[in-house]
């Protein structure tokens, strides 16, 4: 079953607010435990670019927070959410696909009667069928 449709997705104001407080004490963390003086180059350009992306999360927490009454833009998917080959009526009448096997089945065995297939043919065309997913 495929279901498609338009979603739009956002961050619940609470959740904004649990990331901006967790993120400005991820920040505080960054001055407080550690000792730039002693840090070698390649650990304070990792501390730099953290520090970065903690102040670009706590941006985003605030805009979407209880705080502030603007949010950032979100990106809107489309998925079409209608389930594709369902419906009421076909609920109701589940041999539909048994019909139509069988049907299939019968025109096989007529053209195998007439001639017009081959024993090879008609017992291949025939597995094809019964191989087929029934919808069960």
């Amino acid at each position: 079953m495929r279901i498609n449709g338009t979603s739009k997705t956002k961050e619940s104001k609470y959740n904004s607010t649990v990331g901006l407080i967790v993120s400005i004490g991820m920040l505080l963390f960054a001055f407080m435990a550690f000792d730039f003086s002693e840090m070698p180059a390649f650990g304070k350009l990792f501390i730099v670019i953290w520090i970065f992306v903690v102040c670009a999360q706590i941006y985003q927490s605030y805009r979407n927070s209880i705080f502030s009454n603007q949010s950032l833009h979100h990106e809107v998917t489309d998925h079409n959410l209608k389930v594709s080959g369902f419906n009421k009526q076909n609920t109701s009448n589940t041999t539909t696909p048994d019909k139509s096997h069988a049907m299939r089945l019968r025109q096989i065995e007529q053209l195998y009667r007439e001639g017009l297939l081959t024993t090879e043919e008609y017992e291949s065309k025939r597995q094809d069928v019964l191989d087929e997913d029934w919808g069960k």
